[in-house]
């Protein structure tokens, strides 16, 4: 950094602090397995008479190790981790089959899904919300007794230790429960038998938000998680081979599916001028559903909520 400010490039953005840790990595030829150890090699040491000389392996010990691995990683999230990335043998069930679904993604509700057939799900959000909550009124706690100390002190260090502790405890449990959330829906699809899902591209609506909104939604928008649902579903829905397709939304949650007029809708219910009435993420993804797989779905046949 300090030598490309030398050469005058100041209007690249470059890392605001050096990293203290970065991730380590043994590939399969790396790693050798003795019972419940895995040794991991270390590079070869040059002396100063010119002779190399091997190092001791790193030894974990792993309680149940796989088959086949690929690749191991030591991560550090607050305290050291082994990431295993192995093979699965497993050979899913394809799903080849007419049945379309689309998807409406929202804060509240995270997912909000209906297919061709009319059988609708809502999985909602509320647990993701409130960890969220929770976690910011922590930190508004931690920071406000951070402005009393002086910046570097002992107190000061240790409300930093806080800080990352707390954002590392809330980040595993959010993982979890994006984990559950995108497992319900997986369970829907294999129920349904569903071979293709239409989802809103929501990129403009989440990015460059600073003025647009009040500060209230910004940071929900901000903390959303949209990407990281999106990114594990792919991974899930993709074993089974169920295509992720990434469509248009605009006017998708105002349109009326009855009528095709637009509409604002107020509250968790949309209604038209016409007399439909449906729950709103509904509407929305009834719309992205008929715009993308030549349908006419108005009405839902069978729904579920699933926390």
């Amino acid at each position: 950094i300090i030598e490309a400010r030398k050469q005058g490039r100041t209007d690249e953005k470059f890392p605001y602090k050096q990293k203290k840790y970065f991730v380590t990595g043994w590939d399969s030829q790396s790693i050798k397995v003795e019972g419940n150890k895995i040794l991991l090699a270390k590079p070869m040491v040059i002396k100063p008479d010119g002779k190399k000389y091997k190092q001791k392996p790193v030894v974990c010990y792993v309680k149940n190790i796989p088959d086949n691995i690929v690749e191991i990683e030591l991560i550090y999230r607050n305290k050291l981790y082994l990431a295993i990335k192995y093979k699965e043998k497993v050979k899913y069930q394809q799903i080849q089959s007419n049945n379309h679904a689309a998807i409406d993604l929202g804060e509240i509700h995270s997912i909000t899904s209906i297919d061709s057939r009319g059988n609708a799900v809502i999985i909602t959000g509320r647990k993701l919300r409130s960890i969220k909550y929770l976690r910011n009124k922590h930190q508004a706690r931690i920071y406000q007794r951070m402005s009393k100390c002086k910046q570097g002190s002992k107190q000061y260090l240790k409300y930093m230790n806080a800080l990352r502790s707390l954002t590392y405890k809330t980040e595993r449990r959010i993982n979890d429960a994006v984990h559950k959330i995108t497992k319900l829906y997986l369970d829907f699809c294999i129920e349904n038998n569903i071979s293709t899902v239409y989802y809103g591209d929501l990129d403009s609506a989440t990015r460059n938000i600073k003025g647009k909104v009040n500060s209230y939604v910004g940071q929900k928008l901000k903390q959303w998680n949209y990407g990281e649902i999106m990114r594990q579903l792919e991974n899930k829905l993709s074993r089974y081979g169920i295509k992720l397709v990434k469509v248009e939304e605009r006017y998708t949650s105002k349109k009326c599916p009855n009528c095709g007029k637009l509409n604002k809708p107020n509250g968790r219910n949309y209604t038209c001028e016409c007399g439909y009435t449906q729950h709103r993420d509904l509407v929305g993804a009834m719309n992205i559903l008929n715009d993308n797989a030549n349908t006419n779905i108005k009405y839902y046949k069978t729904k579920k909520y699933l926390r």
